[in-house]
């Protein structure tokens, strides 16, 4: 525990994890002011700045490997985002931009805090897929601010939505779409006075200014707060006139992209681990995106043929209107047109290791699972997921396959680019399945050779 007289003015940066507690004074930090008797908390390896107000006494209370350290007059940036936020009207849809590791959770976090300060009912959307501080990788996630927080990761999402990937070039289209309804719900649903749009980082080449500025047309935000180092944003904010640009605060923690795949892992096993094995079955609750058990098994003549047109061996095939799902012996993913039909050639196992996303009715995520088994004799499939999603199963109407591949434990193995391809080239499942009349779903105990 370390105390000190903090000089009005004076402004620290702290590395977590620590506590902060103002014993005397006023103490600034994240849009809010604490003071006497009140206290903060600074997250492991998260970097805030604090000033005092006016002359205080203030305890300290770092964890292992905390960092605490005076601020050179000018060198941070605390009073130029105040100064550029405190006059600015907070209500409606705010939405924030800038390149990864500019601050951009802080920003959301401070207008959050002061939004909430003026009596304002606040809503976060995270629409970062692959570093989420609400929800899972791999999800656009909202939470209802009701108290003021220093980082984003204190909130927990109330409702998610699957993106699939934590990489949006080849999916951003949908995200846009995702990512509204996100916002609509808030508004709707909530009756949010403000919701906050936290954004991914990726903003420089042509389809990230792209997916940025049909988000900013599809969502229509009050306000866009940017963090900008050097002009990289103005692609993305040409001929937007309701822009507030600010800079980047500089010594913001950087991470590598070994930092941000660790983060990812570790955001799949929070909301997976403990894992139970659920049988899924898929004649009640179908894959959403690809629809192989809405339709019809093909004979065993049929198979024949169209391996021979193929010109691998086919295990399994299923036909649904003008489509037809082959499960093939052989390593590549494959669309190609036979008569009238596509024919989707899926690698046999290719579902093992699948991130799915388990959705209710609305096609809110109910949890995140791993697919580990699909019996196509049986229609059946083995998923790995969480015990609170055991517990909701009925809310479960069907099982999107996601396109990041786990291993046992969790760690990210690779992109199912051959599955996204598939997905691709079979537009129509990527729509909605109307809601199956009910669901069936039991609990595997004995491992899947014995599912039943």
């Amino acid at each position: 525990m370390t105390a000190r007289v903090l000089k009005s003015g004076e402004i620290y940066r702290i590395e977590g994890p620590a506590k902060v507690t103002v014993r005397q004074g006023r103490i600034y930090a994240t849009g809010v002011v604490y003071t006497e008797g009140q206290s903060f908390t600074v997250l492991k390896a998260r970097r805030l700045a604090i000033k005092a107000l006016a002359d205080s006494e203030v305890e300290f209370i770092l964890g292992p490997g905390a960092v605490l350290e005076r601020a050179a007059p000018g060198e941070e940036v605390l009073d130029r985002w105040d100064e550029k936020t405190s006059s600015l009207d907070l209500r409606g849809v705010i939405m924030v931009v800038g390149m990864v590791d500019v601050g951009k959770s802080t920003m959301a976090a401070l207008l959050g805090n002061k939004a909430l300060a003026r009596g304002l009912s606040v809503a976060i959307v995270d629409a970062d897929v692959g570093q989420n501080d609400l929800g899972p990788p791999t999800t656009v996630s909202l939470a209802r601010l009701t108290r003021y927080i220093t980082h984003l990761r204190q909130l927990l999402a109330e409702r998610s939505v699957f993106l699939q990937t934590t990489s949006l070039e080849r999916i951003w289209q949908s995200a846009v779409e995702k990512i509204a309804r996100a916002v609509e719900y808030a508004i709707n649903e909530w009756g949010a006075d403000t919701v906050i749009v936290n954004t991914d980082g990726w903003v420089l080449d042509k389809s990230a200014v792209l997916y940025k500025r049909a988000l900013i047309d599809r969502i229509k935000p009050n306000l866009i707060v940017a963090i900008q180092v050097e002009g990289e944003l103005a692609p993305i904010l040409d001929g937007y006139s309701n822009v507030v640009v600010v800079p980047p605060p500089p010594h913001a923690r950087t991470k590598s992209r070994e930092d941000r795949k660790a983060h990812r892992e570790m955001g799949y096993g929070r909301f997976i681990f403990p894992p139970v094995e659920l049988v899924i079955h898929l004649n009640k609750t179908p894959l959403c995106n690809l629809l192989m058990f809405g339709g019809i098994e093909i004979s065993d003549e049929l198979k024949r043929m169209l391996g021979r047109a193929l010109g691998v061996p086919i295990l399994k095939a299923f036909q649904y209107k003008d489509r037809v799902y082959a499960i093939v012996n052989s390593d590549s993913f494959a669309v190609r047109k036979i008569g009238g039909f596509k024919v989707a050639c899926l690698p046999a196992d290719f579902e093992r290791g699948l991130l799915v996303g388990l959705e209710d009715g609305e096609g809110f995520l109910v949890g995140l699972g791993v697919m580990k088994k699909i019996y196509y004799d049986k229609r059946k499939a083995i998923v790995y997921t969480s015990s609170e999603v055991e517990k909701n199963l009925n809310k479960v109407r069907c099982v999107r396959l996601g396109l990041v591949r786990l291993d046992e434990s969790f760690n990210e193995v690779e992109k199912a680019v051959g599955l996204l391809k598939i997905l691709e080239a079979l537009e129509e499942d990527k729509g909605e399945l109307g809601p199956p009349s009910n669901h069936d779903h039991s609990r595997s105990n004995s491992g899947p050779q014995d599912a039943s």
